[in-house]
């Protein structure tokens, strides 16, 4: 996040630099023809870090309107939205689902206990309104064909993650502990936000925050790009967009195996098991966005 900010911080700084150059320096006298551009992009975006969720690829698209205040900032609004869907494969990668203890005694004898729980929900859409803060690596010119630029984008975002439920199945297991056939179902509970069953039989309470979360929140993405033919009046662009979002709550199965290490009465002692699989924190994304803009 650091990071972040103080690449938007150098855009900024650039941006207020260039405008406050006087017009010998940035030709501001001499315009650009087409200094109007509205733009459509859309493309594949990722989670970026460690722990950062039990998501798939997802995808972002976003729409707006700059205004080239000179041949090097142009500045404007944009609405973007930007999706991500759980995907059950991410949790399955290392049984992130998966929790083992033991031994243990009772009138049987010597058994290990185990419990998976399998997820599904916790989807995640985010719905936001940016200003485009656009940086030029060299004066734009009517004959340019080729532009290299950096941008920054505070934005105001509505966030909502889907609700999430799951199914618990309780297992022991009084043989050999590597042989699947050998592990007993003792029960199936449903995995839900404070649901009495598995208070009464497990002594848990599973978290309020598996229901759906709606909220208003903001954030910034800023990245580089490379734009063909700007001074036409259509235009090509690609842009890597790396963003921040202020914390959200989300599915992140990881952020539990590291703490438990897959052991059940470490996931249970820690109380980590009332918060599984949610973690409330920032959400970092890197979306590649392949545009066109038409510019009058």
């Amino acid at each position: 996040m650091r990071r972040l900010l103080f690449l938007a911080g150098l855009i900024c700084i650039g941006s207020h630099s260039v405008l406050a150059q006087d017009e010998g320096n940035i030709v501001k006298h001499e315009r650009i023809e087409r200094d109007n551009s509205v733009y459509l992009s859309i493309g594949p975006s990722f989670t970026l870090g460690k722990n950062i969720g039990d998501y798939s690829t997802g995808f972002n698209f976003e729409a707006g309107y700059t205004k080239r205040l000179n041949r090097i900032f142009s500045v404007g609004p944009s609405l973007s939205y930007v999706e991500f869907d759980y995907d059950a494969a991410v949790t399955e990668v290392d049984n992130k689902n998966i929790f083992v203890g033991g031994p243990y005694q009772d009138q049987r004898g010597t058994f290990y206990g185990g419990m998976y729980i399998d997820l599904k929900g916790g989807d995640i859409k985010l719905t936001s309104l940016a200003l485009n803060l656009k940086l030029n690596v060299v004066p734009i010119k009517d004959n340019t064909k080729v532009s290299f630029y950096g941008f920054a984008k505070p934005f105001v975002a509505y966030s909502n993650r889907s609700e999430v439920t799951g199914k618990a199945t309780v297992l022991q297991n009084y043989r050999d502990l590597e042989n699947s056939a050998h592990w007993e179902e003792v029960a199936v509970l449903d995995w839900t936000a404070g649901n009495t069953v598995v208070k009464e039989l497990l002594d848990v309470d599973v978290s309020q925050d598996m229901k759906e979360e709606s909220k208003v929140t903001g954030g910034i993405f800023i990245g580089p790009g490379i734009e063909l033919f700007p001074t036409k009046p259509f235009s090509a662009f690609f842009q890597v967009a790396i963003g921040y979002t202020f914390p959200i709550t989300y599915v992140s199965t990881e952020y539990y195996q590291d703490r438990s290490k897959n052991n059940l009465d470490t996931f249970y002692d820690s109380n980590d098991i009332e918060k599984y699989p949610m973690l409330k924190k920032g959400f970092p994304s890197i979306g590649l966005q392949f545009g066109a803009s038409y510019n009058f």
